[in-house]
């Protein structure tokens, strides 16, 4: 435990006892085995020493007890402290003195000396704290931060509250406003606009107070600290704006997507609905049943739309996943069946390995992100090639690549293709949709602990690869 401050003071008077008395047994010794008469050297050396180690107080004692023990062992008359000649007068003087003065330049310098190691360890600590600030992500990792910092600098625990009514009642005081106290010293944490809560000091044991050099330090980390706590807040307000604002955008895109995507399957029901109620009787058979099949496919493409708005609303509030084994062949087989009741006439190629693992999943979610990516596959491949589904198995993961071979993806929108309401542009040719099917599959592979990726096969097209770990398997 360090020194307390009477604690040291205690110590540099022991050192100015101890510093003289042995400066006498050495001038006794010298005297006595080496033949030196002229032993002030000796005195003034021991001064100098206890002044280099403390301050003018202790060298001061030195000075005189010195005086007094070279008068009274080594002057004659000895054992008193009666000067015989006019010269020893003088020179007991003059030592004295001498004595003083080189005691308080001594220890002026090693004031100086302590001063500069101090204002170097405050700047040291001070520094720390602003790396720990500078990391610090929320105001949480501040507080903790500002407890280390303070610990280390001054060997004080740290009370901090952040809370609006303290602040109130700090900011009513000026700028240097603080309390001291049973130990105890507060300060307010102040940014230039606002304040932000107070911060309170539990001084060490035996330290009331804190020197000045010690206050200034403090009051430094104090504004490093409100600084990093107004950085913090400024943070928190832009990531606030930047989610409102990404809010507003997705808003508009769903409005976009709303008023274009799912109208145009409705005006084709529509329209099919009107012509079947207007001129159903004198239509043939094959009209009839080819209007039909426009209401079931564009009511089916509606659903698929809805449905993909539904899985993402319910993905954006979190996924609690209900996982069992279950084989790739069989997410694979469900996820085509279910392409292929709005695609009939779907051309797909699946290669598995015989011993393809299971995984282990929530089978409806992979099934629709498999969905999701089979049908943006066939959307864009075109009819002239089949989809293919190459299933590839590890020890701890399986991967399922989909290639189409389409008109691929650029490099640029390989990444981008995954957010919300994000299509490539193709023109006005380009097959309908909302833009969230990879999206959706996307944030189910992520909450399954797996992965997907786009890269462009030789050959052309474009291959998704969906990466699944096999988990718990049965």
């Amino acid at each position: 435990m360090p020194l307390t401050h009477a604690d040291r003071r205690v110590a540099a008077y022991a050192l100015a006892v101890a510093g003289s008395v042995g400066a006498t047994i050495v001038a006794h010794l010298a005297q006595r085995w080496l033949g030196v008469n002229d032993l002030s050297l000796v005195f003034m050396l021991a001064v100098l020493l206890v002044a280099s180690r403390t301050y003018a107080g202790p060298a001061a004692l030195t000075a005189l007890l010195c005086f007094l023990a070279y008068n009274f062992f080594f002057l004659e008359p000895r054992y008193t402290l009666y000067i015989a000649a006019r010269h020893g007068v003088a020179t007991v003087l003059l030592f004295l003195a001498a004595a003083l003065l080189a005691g308080r330049l001594a220890a002026r310098l090693a004031e100086k000396v302590d001063a500069l190691h101090e204002a170097q360890r405050h700047a040291a600590a001070r520094q720390a704290l602003g790396q720990q600030l500078a990391i610090a992500a929320d105001e949480a990792a501040v507080v903790d931060a500002a407890r280390d910092g303070f610990r280390h600098a001054l060997g004080a625990d740290v009370w901090l509250r952040l809370d609006p009514e303290v602040a109130v009642q700090a900011g009513r005081g000026r700028r240097s406003y603080s309390v001291e106290d049973q130990g105890w010293w507060f300060l307010p944490l102040r940014a230039p606009d606002r304040v932000f809560g107070m911060l309170g000091l539990k001084l060490p044991d035996g330290l009331p107070r804190l020197d000045p050099a010690e206050r200034e330090a403090a009051l430094a980390m104090a504004d490093d600290v409100a600084q990093a706590l107004l950085r913090t807040r400024l943070v928190a307000e832009l990531e606030a704006q930047r989610v409102a604002a990404e809010a507003e955008r997705l808003r508009s895109g769903l409005l976009a997507s709303v008023s274009h995507d799912l109208r145009t399957p409705l005006a084709s029901i529509i329209g099919a609905a009107e012509s079947l109620e207007a001129w159903g009787p004198r239509m043939s058979a094959d009209d009839q049943r080819a209007l039909l099949a426009t209401v079931r496919e564009e009511g089916l493409r509606l659903d698929g739309y809805i449905q993909n708005l539904l899985d993402m609303t319910r993905l954006d509030q979190g996924i609690a996943l209900v996982r069992d084994a279950i084989g790739v062949d069989e997410l694979i087989g469900a996820a085509i069946a279910r392409v292929r009741r709005h695609r009939p006439g779907a051309r797909i190629d699946v290669r598995l390995p015989p011993d393809a693992p299971g995984v282990f999943v929530q089978g409806a979610l992979i099934e629709q992100a498999l969905h999701n990516v089979i049908d943006n596959a066939l959307k864009f491949g075109g009819d002239a090639h089949p989809v293919q589904i190459d299933v590839q198995s590890s020890n701890d993961h399986v991967d399922i690549a989909i290639r189409d071979h389409g008109p691929g993806i650029p490099v640029d929108e390989r990444e981008r293709v995954f957010d919300m309401f994000h299509r490539v542009a193709r023109g006005d040719h380009g097959p309908p949709g909302t833009g969230l099917g990879l999206a959706i599959a996307r944030a189910i592979l992520q909450a399954h602990g797996g992965r997907i990726a786009i890269d462009a096969p030789a050959g052309g097209g474009t291959r998704v690869l969906l990466t699944l770990p096999t988990g718990e398997t049965a």
